[in-house]
């Protein structure tokens, strides 16, 4: 199960671009980074929550907004066979077990995650990890192995959603519920459309994309597919539901 636009300059034309796969940068200036399958990727202005110019007399602390609250909430995630697992953030410790959860990955489920052979994975992790960009996600076992990593990444007032899952872990949930808590952080940053990117035949991605609370929008060129989602009022029961 993945999902990924910061992807090579071939594989995505020009129609389908919003805004030339721009993630968050630090200064606010454009910049190009070498991306994992060959070819650069942008990277632009960060979200638009960051980039208010400062007051120019000191005003109270604002509060944490919701999203960021929930996505930094660790939760107890259990499987429909009983097995517990932790669902919590992930930030830029957490590359080297990011980094060696992909080493166990096969090459099919690369992929589809970043649209051809990964190359330099731990750099782009560097960058995914980054909370100046986005939010990440990871779902641990109860020896702190990562088996699944979920992304949010702010894009000019919309967020691309990513996902990848261990082969051994695949078809259990666990896509479905990174996209669920990261989908609900987008709503409560304020930020009303998501969408994921990926290979048309990727139908674990598909299917668990319907299953969100939201209405969907599909476009696809040359096999590759971007779904749109429309976010929505928060489907009751949406946190406490376990995987399945």
């Amino acid at each position: 199960m993945t999902a990924s636009r910061t992807r090579p300059e071939r594989i995505w034309p020009r129609p389908f671009r919003r805004s030339d796969r721009r993630c968050a940068a630090p200064d606010g200036r454009a910049a190009r980074l070498p991306a994992l399958t060959g070819g650069p990727f942008r990277v632009a202005r960060s979200h638009p929550s960051t980039e208010q110019p400062a007051p120019r007399h000191p005003s109270p602390a604002r509060p944490r907004p919701a999203g960021d609250q929930a996505v930094e909430a660790p939760s107890r995630l259990v499987l429909a066979d009983g097995t517990e697992l932790l669902l919590r953030p992930a930030g830029p410790a957490d590359q080297p077990a990011a980094l060696a959860m992909h080493g166990r990955c096969s090459p099919a489920s690369l992929r589809l995650r970043y649209h051809g052979p990964v190359r330099d994975a731990g750099r782009y992790l560097e960058h995914l990890l980054d909370g100046r960009h986005g939010r990440s996600l990871a779902v641990t076992t109860s020896d702190g192995r990562i088996v699944a990593l979920g992304h949010l990444m702010w894009d000019d007032g919309e967020a691309e959603l990513a996902v990848l899952v261990e082969d051994a872990w695949q078809r259990r949930g666990l896509g479905l519920a990174l996209l669920r808590r990261l989908s609900a952080a987008a709503r409560s940053a304020g930020v009303g459309t998501v969408y994921a990117v990926t290979h048309g035949g990727n139908t674990g991605l598909i299917t668990a994309m319907r299953r969100l609370p939201a209405p969907l929008a599909f476009h696809s060129e040359d096999g590759t597919l971007v779904i749109t989602a429309t976010l929505t009022a928060e489907e009751p029961g949406a946190r406490s539901r376990p995987a399945c």
